[in-house]
């Protein structure tokens, strides 16, 4: 009983910090699972997809009901990109062995610390949401998000890491509707990447349902807060904590390969 409560505590803050700046529960609660719980890499992986589909259940409802954070028509068109990749992922990694996935997503914790970091709002002269981008801008969105979800559906994180950026930096949309519209997108794109991990009897429902709980709640808390805290602050102590996991991603994957 004491590890369910456990589990459903790091699913309250994967989902909280997943709502929060749109990396979707994944990115926190995979390296909770495999480093905390200690569950393989792919029961992890598959656990963080779940967390991924609950932050934007959680979330994205939310979103939608505030109005102006969610860009749907736009968010309709990206995710079907993104599932095609995330179901290409949910199927290539079963080819993966556990090391690889470890080191591959210290790169990915490690490539999103900077982008929290280095990341800054749009400019004041920035294009608004419903001018159309150019075609080049669009291609480049497309190709960013099939790339977030190939390998979002590897590493069972949804492909926020990627989707955020390509909303925010190419696209020009303000982080805080990027990462909202992320966390909306994720939610469809995590399916076909899970059955994959279904398929190979890879979920853990004894580590998914009790972390499924605990991140449904995070994530309606972290919808609720997002609007009324300050992005800067928090992207820095999200990028301090993805780092602490990468550098402990890296020496178990080091260690055991």
């Amino acid at each position: 009983m004491a590890e369910l409560w456990w589990i459903g505590l790091g699913g309250f803050f994967a989902g909280l910090l997943g709502a929060l700046v749109g990396l979707g529960g994944g990115i926190v609660a995979v390296p909770f699972v495999n480093l905390v719980v200690g569950a393989s890499m792919h029961c992890a992986a598959a656990a963080g997809l779940i967390s991924t589909l609950t932050v934007s259940c959680g979330a994205a409802g939310r979103y939608l009901r505030k109005g102006g954070f969610v860009q749907v028509d736009l968010a309709l068109k990206v995710e079907l990109v993104t599932a095609v990749g995330a179901l290409g992922g949910g199927m290539a990694v079963g080819y993966l062995k556990g090391p690889v996935l470890q080191v591959l997503f210290a790169v990915l914790l490690l490539a999103s610390a900077l982008r929290l970091a280095l990341g800054r709002e749009s400019a004041g002269d920035a294009s608004p949401p419903d001018t159309p981008a150019p075609p080049k801008r669009i291609r480049t969105v497309y190709a960013m998000c099939l790339t977030a979800g190939f390998l979002g559906g590897i590493l069972g994180v949804g492909g926020g890491f990627l989707i955020v950026p390509a909303l925010h930096l190419v696209l020009a949309l303000p982080f805080k509707s990027a990462a909202a519209t992320s966390n909306f997108v994720m939610g469809m794109t995590a399916v076909p990447a899970l059955l994959g991990f279904a398929h190979r009897g890879q979920v853990d429902l004894g580590v998914a349902v009790p972390l499924a709980m605990g991140v449904l709640v995070g994530a309606n808390l972290g919808a609720f807060l997002m609007p009324r805290i300050q992005t800067r602050a928090l992207k820095w102590i999200f990028a301090l904590l993805l780092l602490v996991a990468a550098g402990q991603m890296i020496y178990r994957g080091a260690r055991s390969w």
